[in-house]
């Protein structure tokens, strides 16, 4: 039998240390460094949790911490946020990781191009009831292999046209 993604949420609170007290707060509370900033709570953190359970599950970088944050990010605002405040915090948060590093953030953004988020369902409990691959599948989201395999013939094709002697479609400026 395979594992449910109730099972697999249950693990991100222990092994992180989380609670569900989050759901219900007035407030979500974006800390950053010695910064706290309160936002209104929009209701979603359910779905962005499992947004979070299912990049573990693809083997991608998505504890509760600032890069968890960041991946999280990529994933949500690539794939339409519900929000303005949610885009607000998902543009924040790869604007900050750009700026540590832009080729982590380029490769997390190039790597959810297709994917869809939780945001448009309503009934988590239904969510929770499936097993983790078809979690996975509805969000179109592959994991580092199937990643790795998706971008490979980009690469090759451009190494063989470079071996061809193929020049950029760009035209270059004269000197």
């Amino acid at each position: 039998m395979s594992r449910t993604v109730a099972d697999a949420l249950a693990d991100f609170f222990r092994v992180h240390s989380l609670d569900r007290e989050g759901y219900r707060a007035d407030r979500l509370v974006v800390h950053l460094g010695p910064i706290t900033l309160p936002f209104p709570n929009p209701g979603l953190l359910p779905l962005h949790d499992l947004h979070h359970v299912a990049l573990a599950a693809a083997g991608y970088t998505s504890a509760p911490n600032f890069w968890g944050e960041v991946e999280v990010s990529a994933l949500e605002l690539r794939s339409g946020p519900p929000t303005a405040l949610i885009t607000l915090l998902c543009v924040g948060a790869l604007a900050l990781g750009a700026l540590l590093s832009p080729r982590r953030v380029l490769r997390s953004w190039r790597r959810y191009r297709g994917c869809t988020n939780l945001y448009r369902e309503r009934d988590v409990s239904a969510l929770l009831a499936l097993p983790v691959e078809e979690l996975l599948e509805r969000m179109r989201l592959r994991g580092k292999e199937g990643a790795r395999e998706r971008e490979r013939p980009r690469r090759a094709t451009y190494r063989a046209a470079l071996a061809r002697g193929r020049r950029s479609r760009c035209p270059r400026r004269a000197a």
